[in-house]
This record gives C-alpha cells, structure tokens and sequence, in this order.
C-alpha cells in the first residue's frame, strides 16, 4: 500500500504543475461549466494514453524512455520524431517552470520584504533542483512525495477559505468562440506520462498495481483542477487573472497572495526536480551518456536556454502544449499496437474507430494550437 500511495505521488507530482494555474483563467474565456466538461473530457483521454504506456512499459524487457520504446517498436525515423519531441518537451517544460517559479519565488520573498532580480531567482531554482536530483530514485520520491503532499494541502487551503466568496453568478456563461480556449492548456497541466516507467520501476516484480495507480494518479490532479477552479472562477468571477492568483489580492489581501504563491512554487519545484530526474534516465539508458553528462544536461540545459533569451512564458508554453503532448500520443497510440498485439494484427472495426478518433483529436488540437495560439 505504502508503495502504491508513492507511485500515485509521483504521477501526481508531475502532473500537477504551473499549468494549473491557467486554467481558471481559461474557464472564464470558456464559460466555467464548459471548461468543466472539457477538463472531464480530457482527463478521460489522457488517462488513457497514461494507459496505454503503461502497457508499453509492462510489455517490454529492459527499462527505456518514450524515444526507447518508439525505436523498439516503429523504427527509427519514428524515433527521430520521438527524440525531437521528447527534448523539446522536456526542456520547454523545464523553462517554464524556472521562469514562472521564479515569479512565485519572488512573490513569498516579497511578503516577508525581500527583493531580488528575476535572474537570480531562476538561478537559485535551477541550482535547488539540480542538488535535489542527486539523490537516488527513492530519496527524490520520497522528497517528491513530502512535496506533492504539502501541494494538494494548499491547494485545499486556498480553495476552502475561498468557497464561502463565491458567487454563483460568476460560474454561468457560455462563450462558443471560445470552446477551444481551455484545450491546449488542459493538455499541458494533465499530462505527466513521462515518469510512467519510474512508476512501473517502483513495483519491480509486483505490478499488480501498476494500473490503478496510473488511473488514481491521473484523476487526483483533475478532481485538484476542478476544485481549484471552482474556487478561483467562483470568488473573483471576470477579474480572474492569467495566472490566478494576483486576481485573489483584493479578496483575501496579502495572506491569500503568499499562500497562493507558495502553492506554485511548490507546485514548479515539484515537477522540476521529477522532470529532471527522467531527463536525467532518458540520457543515461537510451543514449548512453555517463550520470555526470546526463545530470548536467538535464539540470543546467533550460537554465542555458533562459540565458539565450527564451524567456517568454507564454510563447514556451504554447509550443509545448501544441506540438509535444500531441507527437508524443500519437506515438504512443501507434507504439502500443505494436508493442502488445504485434505487427501484423488487425482491429476489431470498434477498437479501430477510437483510435482514429484519438488521433483526429490530437490533429484538430495541434492544428488549432499553431493557427490560433502560437
């Protein structure tokens, strides 16, 4: 039990991250109930692709990262598009969460009347991480898991004292041209496959629960979401700000503005120093490099990239959220065929139908994402 309660932590942990806090900004542009049903809809789906690598990892004799098993499986020039999207995603996703985890860094350092350069901040994170990351899989879990803990008790926190403001009026509304508004955003803070084979690595030999704690890991997050948005959205209605919790200044005043910083920091520092660690095994088993190289790369790489210029959040955020969540399903989709019914199999017409539709699905989001967001 003890085991399974860790696993759920550490999909959880990565799953639950900056993205979160986009998408109460992202009902109101929606309508709440709409983005609601989105959020519902799309959890399904990602859950199923957790699944599905899931599978892929249980079926498969040694230990690999998603170009890995891709190689295995389709090839290597489908390997080429999988490593491409994996270090594009990876290090996106570690750019983001130096860049708006310093922003919530400076937030709690100013409530106690602290000031420091953005710069710096970045820095002191990517340097936090990196000492982290040196542990061993079990420590960093188990730091991992304290972390994870901590975030789903703000989160709480923030969301109960926050429940008696809200106003219901706040949740109607219902703007179409914005129904896809949500779906990018979405995408990014429910996915978190990437730790899928420490998850399965964590069981060794007992993988009975390999399953249920992909699935329970998965909705935890979501169920987090909806309460999180349901609070934000609710309290502070149109004023909701992009990142949720300057928005909530002038209901709760600075108390609210520091707890809700500390949830993100916690909430980025969590899923860096996870993200780090699978970069870290990504190098080291699929491309042969030594731990040192692969520490450096995985912990210093992003930090290289901020100083280089890409420092814009949003720009980041969307390229990731467009193209790398929707490579990386489509390989998985493809991969896991392969992988658990062999090459030459044919489908059932139904089982063939949803995995058609996941794809047109995963098209239509990619599309939308580079015409109307990037």
């Amino acid at each position: 039990m003890l085991k399974f309660i860790e696993a759920v932590l550490i999909l959880s942990g990565m799953i639950i991250g900056v993205g979160m806090f986009s998408i109460p900004f992202s009902f109101v542009r929606s309508g709440f109930w709409l983005g609601a049903t989105e959020l519902l809809f799309l959890t399904a789906v990602i859950t199923v692709f957790h699944l599905l690598y899931g599978e892929i990892v249980l079926k498969t004799e040694g230990l690999h990262r998603l170009p890995g098993y891709v190689r295995l499986y389709l090839g290597e020039r489908a390997a080429l598009v999988a490593w491409l999207s994996a270090f594009g995603g990876i290090l996106g996703t570690l750019l983001v969460y130096l860049i708006v985890g310093s922003v919530f860094l400076e937030s709690s350092l100013r409530y106690f009347g602290l000031s420091y350069e953005e710069n710096f901040l970045v820095m002191v994170l990517a340097l936090l991480g990196a000492l982290v990351t040196l542990f061993s899989l079990k420590k960093e879990a188990f730091i991992n898991g304290i972390l994870t803990a901590l975030l789903i008790s703000f989160i709480v926190f923030l969301s109960l004292s926050l429940f008696p403001k809200i106003n219901p009026s706040n949740l109607t509304g219902f703007n179409a041209r914005e129904v896809f508004f949500p779906y990018g955003i979405l995408l990014f803070a429910l996915s978190g496959g990437v730790v899928i084979p420490d998850l399965v690595t964590l069981f060794g030999k007992d993988r009975r629960y390999v399953r249920p704690a992909i699935i329970t890991g998965t909705l935890v997050p979501a169920l987090l979401y909806f309460i999180f948005s349901l609070a934000v959205v609710g309290s502070s209605g149109s004023a909701t700000s992009p990142e949720a919790i300057a928005g909530l200044k002038g209901l709760n005043g600075e108390a609210v503005l520091f707890v809700g910083s500390l949830i993100g920091l916690t909430a980025v520092f969590t899923s860096l120093i996870v993200l780090e660690k699978s970069f870290q095994a990504l190098l080291v088993l699929d491309l042969g490099f030594s731990k040192l190289v692969a520490w450096v790369g995985a912990s210093f790489g992003a930090l290289v990239l901020y100083f280089f210029g890409l420092n814009d959040f949003i720009a980041v955020i969307g390229a990731v959220g467009a193209l790398a969540v929707g490579v990386d399903s489509a390989l998985i989709i493809a991969a896991h065929k392969r992988a658990v019914f062999g090459e030459g199999f044919h489908f059932p017409w139904v089982s063939l139908l949803w995995r058609m539709f996941l794809y047109a699905l995963i098209l239509a989001g990619v599309i939308y994402e580079l015409a109307f967001v990037l």
